[in-house]
């Protein structure tokens, strides 16, 4: 390929404000939906001369702005030389030269490079949206302090022959293919290069066979001869009417070409009769042959011959399982081009590494995008190991729906990642789904790790921490290495009064009855807690759990505290089991005001401010009423 779209730039094209994000071989884009990836993969196709259908609706307009005749739409592009590694080097090879030209080529310095911009503006002659090209001369550090060649080259047809990009939407469907010429399948199957005489003697065959099916077929053969009429009526005297079972000519066999597929013994099945993500998939590895044909078609014409491909594809992974977004996955990578993929599988995400991830955000109304910055270490007690590597491991392989989250809220554990969508449901009156907020229970000490992922990704979080010193300690440690502040003065940071722990702090809090009644239910003993004081009295507590608590190693219930702690160990060896069904218990009580921990509530009330969302109408007067 030889040349890599390096850096892309974009001002005011639909929700893209400005945006400026350097480009790689393979590019994922991650986020939320209505975040702006497909704007982003318009926008490159648009540079690239691969459409012309624009509209003033792709200029972006604020809330309260009036869309003026004299504002335009800007995207720039970069093209910088590699060499077959894939490394920008400094000048680009024969073939480019005599595409580019000197017409569009920088030299500077720091080596070559062609800057195009498309802008897309109105025409007061043509009373219509055109897209303008210009040639870049200093890149510069914005739209605004770039410097255009004022000659403006022409956009020429080696460069519009050889800068090849196609946008395949998530909807994307082999059988459509089929039926469409244009399409890149029948692009392929429309390619004959044979010699004349070898064509010759096919359309004989064709022929042949055309006439051997219809005189076997006594339908088709009474049907032809009725339809000989039509030639007598309307024809000369030569005029006839034939039925084409098959094609008769090279050229048109793609018209009626099918793709069927076969599993084991079992009948072959037209593509038509499988499902939605086999033909997606199918229609992607079309495209792939494509390339790959137009490639040895160049190098067969020309041995120093290059082409560029820029892919931009949506979900690769739609309505394919798992296992087969890997696979595809795979394929992609192996693709011959440059990608810039969207995608909203977390499988896909596992796959690519962190350098390749680029984060889509929007705010109000507002598209941004952050890539990934890689090649940072830990130090101290993470033994310098490289973070990138942590968050592949640790975060990304397990957890990677965090890059489709609207907010995160890191907590302690499992206890605390079941238990608090409960509270969110009674707070906000839906579930955390419905706004794109992920609880993530991070075993253990494992912030730091995460909050390097949520900066460089600039994704809204928050931490609901246990009291103890060690959990403390992390917290205030991660915070302050990963973004400089004190975790005390943080509304996002919420930690449990007095070293407690979750369970320790509901019972503090005076939930000891509905934990009680939510053991009994689960447990459909109402006698639980007097069965296990009995059974567990005298016995020795795990001498770590008890240093960790600040308790006795030895239990002894007959002390004042004795049923509190019981219900307390009881808990703690159980923190999974219970933890959802005590969290409903609490959120059903009578009593309105205690349905959610002060805590808790604490937690939840920065979440609604950090997503501009509301309690529930119901909540609301329950908090009121405190």
């Amino acid at each position: 390929m030889s040349i890599l779209l390096s850096k892309v730039r974009i001002r005011n094209f639909r929700s893209i404000e400005t945006m400026s994000l350097d480009l790689g071989m393979l590019n994922l884009l991650v986020g939320q939906n209505n975040t702006g990836k497909s704007n982003f993969l318009r926008a490159i196709n648009i540079a690239l001369a691969r459409t012309s259908d624009i509209s003033e609706t792709d200029i972006f307009v604020a809330a309260d702005e009036r869309l003026e005749k004299s504002k335009s739409a800007v995207i720039d592009i970069m093209f910088q030389p590699i060499n077959d590694d894939g490394e920008i080097v400094a000048d680009f090879s024969d073939f480019w030269t005599g595409v580019f030209t000197e017409a569009w080529i920088t030299t500077h310095s720091e080596g070559s490079f062609v800057g195009i911009r498309a802008e897309i503006k109105l025409s007061l002659q043509k009373e219509d949206y055109i897209i303008d090209r210009r040639c870049i001369r200093q890149w510069g550090e914005s739209v605004e302090t770039a410097q255009l060649d004022p000659r403006k080259p022409p956009f020429n047809d080696d460069m519009r022959d050889s800068l090849e990009s196609t946008y395949m939407e998530a909807d994307r469907d082999i059988v459509q293919d089929l039926r469409n010429r244009r399409s890149y399948f029948g692009r392929v199957t429309s390619s004959y290069e044979m010699p004349d005489e070898k064509v010759r003697a096919i359309e004989e065959q064709l022929n042949t066979i055309n006439s051997m099916i219809v005189e076997s077929v006594p339908t088709l053969r009474q049907t032809k001869d009725r339809l000989a009429a039509i030639g007598e009526t309307i024809g000369d005297s030569s005029s006839s009417v034939e039925i084409e079972p098959l094609a008769r000519k090279i050229t048109d066999l793609s018209k009626g070409m099918n793709i069927v597929m076969k599993d084991g013994n079992a009948a072959s099945f037209p593509i038509s009769q499988h499902g939605s993500g086999t033909r997606s998939w199918i229609s992607f590895l079309t495209l792939s042959a494509y390339v790959d044909f137009q490639s040895e078609k160049r190098k067969t014409d020309d041995e120093e011959a290059e082409l560029y491909f820029m892919l931009t594809m949506e979900e690769p992974e739609a309505h394919l399982h798992p296992q087969a977004q890997r696979q595809l996955f795979g394929q992609i990578e192996n693709f011959t081009g440059q990608k810039v993929i969207s995608t909203h599988s977390p499988s896909v995400v596992a796959q690519a590494t962190l350098a390749d991830a680029i984060h889509f955000t929007k705010r109000n109304g507002k598209t941004t995008a952050v890539r990934y910055k890689a090649e940072k270490s830990l130090t101290g007690q993470d033994d310098d190991k490289a973070i990138d590597d942590k968050i592949a491991r640790e975060v990304i392989n397990t957890r990677a729906d965090i890059l489709f989250a609207s907010a995160v809220v890191l907590c302690e554990g499992i206890t605390e990642e079941l238990s608090l969508p409960v509270y969110f449901q009674e707070y906000f009156g839906s579930s955390p789904f419905s706004h794109g907020v992920s609880f993530i229970g991070i075993g253990g000490l494992k912030y730091k790790t995460y909050l390097s992922l949520i900066k460089d990704f600039d994704i809204s979080w928050l931490i609901f921490s246990d009291g103890e010193t060690q959990a403390v300690d992390s917290v205030e440690k991660a915070v302050r290495d990963v973004f400089g502040l004190d975790y005390s003065a943080l509304d996002c940071v919420v930690v449990l009064d007095y070293g407690h722990t979750y369970e320790q702090y509901l019972i503090h809090e005076g939930y000891s009855d509905a934990i009680t009644e939510a053991v009994h239910e689960f447990e459909e003993d109402e006698n639980y807690l007097d069965t296990y004081i009995q059974q567990h009295n005298g016995q020795k507590r795990k001498k770590s759990i008890a240093e960790k608590l600040g308790i006795e190693v030895t239990r002894d219930y007959t002390i004042p505290s004795g049923r509190m702690d019981a219900l307390t160990d009881l808990c703690l060896e159980n923190k999974t089991k219970y933890a959802q069904q005590i969290a409903r218990r609490i959120v059903a009580q009578a009593d309105a005001t205690k349905r959610v921990p002060t805590k808790i509530d604490d937690l939840l009330s920065a979440l609604a401010t950090m997503l501009g969302a509301k309690r529930a109408s119901a909540a609301e007067e329950k908090h009121e009423a405190i």
